[in-house]
């Protein structure tokens, strides 16, 4: 019954590693995809900074074009 029982708690033991070892990738993985997530977003935010002061300048444009027409 003991031989029984020591391979249960060896089974246990094997399967509580491998989980272990399962989270331990998962939350590397995480961060790694937040890292690039971050990045994307600096990106995003640049991006819509620049398209936002073309369009300023483009209104400003056409307002002077049409004062002086």
């Amino acid at each position: 019954m003991s031989c029984q029982s020591s391979e249960i708690d060896a089974a246990q033991e094997t399967r509580i590693v491998v989980q272990a070892l399962k989270i331990e990738r998962l939350e590397e993985k995480q961060s790694e995809l937040l890292e690039r997530i971050r990045g994307l977003e600096k990106w995003v935010f640049g991006a819509a900074a620049v398209i936002t002061a073309g369009v300023t300048l483009l209104g400003l444009i056409a307002q002077i074009s049409k004062a002086y027409i």
